[in-house]
């Protein structure tokens, strides 16, 4: 439990709170304290300093992965799951198989057929 929470702090500290630490230096550096007053006067101050550090902090992120992999861009757990997109067809449907595996035989005879008609 307590690894799950370091894992997700520190996620949070690469994804979230370095882009956001970065966009604010950016606008400090550009604009001065107005550029970020103004900043924080919009309707997302938040994304929007993300957004302005998002590359820079992805760099940082690289360099941090060069000295020691997997620290800069953690591995992240994902759930899978699988889904029927076809409910209609039988997963055991025997003929459906045989009658496309025919057709793609005939399809590459043909093409083989093409082939060699061209090579001549």
């Amino acid at each position: 439990m307590a690894k799950d929470q370091l894992r997700n702090f520190h996620v949070f500290a690469l994804e979230s709170a370095l882009p956001f630490g970065i966009g604010i230096v950016k606008n400090a550096k550009t604009g001065g304290f107005q550029k970020i007053k103004d900043v924080f006067k919009s309707k997302d101050p938040f994304s929007e300093f993300k957004i302005d550090g998002a590359m820079s902090a992805k760099k940082v992120r690289d360099k941090i992965d060069q000295l020691i992999p997997g620290l800069g861009h953690p591995v992240l757990s994902v759930d899978v799951t699988v889904e029927d997109n076809y409910p209609h067809y039988e997963s055991n449907d025997q003929d459906s198989l045989v009658s496309t595996l025919n057709r793609i035989d005939t399809d590459l005879t043909k093409l083989r057929h093409l082939i060699s008609n061209d090579s001549l």
